[in-house]
């Protein structure tokens, strides 16, 4: 009889946790879809902002202008050479059919003109659209590997030795007793010699200069939110290298008693501790942490964009190792 109860009880557990893992699923994918609205509708105001000032808009206003100036001046050519023929022939002929001869040609000329500039703005669209596209894609082969690189490097940095590295994860909810052993050795071959923090340094100021690149190169008349991802990397990264130098600073030779107090105080560091409220030893520790964060959802838009703008296949190739 006991047996029974215990039977039932266990199969009741099992529904209820079966049901709330099926609730809790349900909400994360409502969390997904909000989510992937909202960074639509910014993508959205972004492209709307940048395309006001953009010079593809400048362009268009004057094509518009060009051909109203050049209207008028066919116009005015028209009107003269019909002046000219009243004064040297005395009557200029029959008035109604000069004026529909005029307003005929008139209109012709018009519809050629703007058709023939139409066309011309149209095809120079589509090849500055193309040349902009083939630009990104060009200094993406370049930005990429410096992500990844820029990715290992961080990741390793913000996890304690107890906890595995996941090399590719993007955004993180780290906290401050995390980076206890940024002064320990890198665990990656290639950085045999230097401590985490130093590498973490070395990748950030390389994906930096490759940001700075794209950004100068290029317009992004036609993805704008590219460039708003890869400015917000450079920002927060120009922001918070002088207290990411500072704590580098701490690793060299003779430093070893500040260091150790540092590391102290960094695993004492309660949650919820912010910039304001810490001691003055801890504030470029807090520097740092805004400025991983901010470099976060910096890369985090940008390979969103990168992979929207791209084809299916370059997407399964590129992108599905990043979580």
């Amino acid at each position: 009889m006991l047996s029974e109860m215990n039977r039932r009880d266990e199969r009741r557990a099992e529904k209820t946790v079966e049901k709330q893992l099926r609730r809790s699923s349900k909400e994360q994918e409502r969390t997904l879809r909000r989510q992937k609205a909202e960074n639509a509708d910014d993508r959205s105001a972004i492209r709307e902002r940048y395309r006001k000032k953009s010079a593809a808009r400048m362009e268009k206003k004057s094509m518009f202008r060009t051909m109203i100036v050049s209207t008028v001046i066919i116009f005015c050519a028209f009107l003269f050479f019909e002046l000219l023929l009243f004064i040297v022939s005395g009557d200029g002929g029959d008035l109604n059919t000069h004026l529909l001869n005029l307003a005929d040609n008139s209109l012709a000329f018009v519809i050629g003109l703007t058709a023939m500039d139409a066309v011309m703005y149209v095809s120079q669209l589509q090849s500055r659209r193309r040349g902009e596209s083939r630009a990104i894609i060009r200094h993406n082969r370049i930005v990429q590997p410096a992500i990844d690189m820029y990715l290992a490097r961080k990741n390793m940095l913000i996890t304690p030795p107890e906890r595995e590295v996941r090399t590719f994860q993007i955004v993180s909810d780290f906290k401050i007793r995390d980076l206890k052993d940024m002064y320990g050795p890198s665990d990656i071959v290639t950085d045999a010699g230097r401590t985490k923090i130093e590498t973490f340094r070395i990748q950030t100021k390389s994906l930096h200069k490759a940001m700075m690149n794209m950004v100068e190169d290029i317009d992004f008349d036609f993805n704008p939110e590219i460039c708003d991802a890869a400015m917000r990397f450079i920002n927060a990264t120009t922001y918070g290298t002088a207290a990411l130098d500072s704590l580098i600073a701490f690793g060299e030779e003779g430093m070893r008693s500040k260091r150790m107090t540092l590391i102290k105080q960094m695993k004492e560091e309660e949650d919820g501790g912010s910039l304001g409220d810490a001691r003055a030893e801890m504030k470029n520790v807090y520097l740092v942490q805004q400025m991983i964060q901010e470099q976060e959802a910096a890369i985090k838009e940008y390979l969103t964009t990168i992979n929207e703008m791209s084809d299916e296949n370059s997407k399964n190739a590129a992108y599905d190792h990043y979580e």
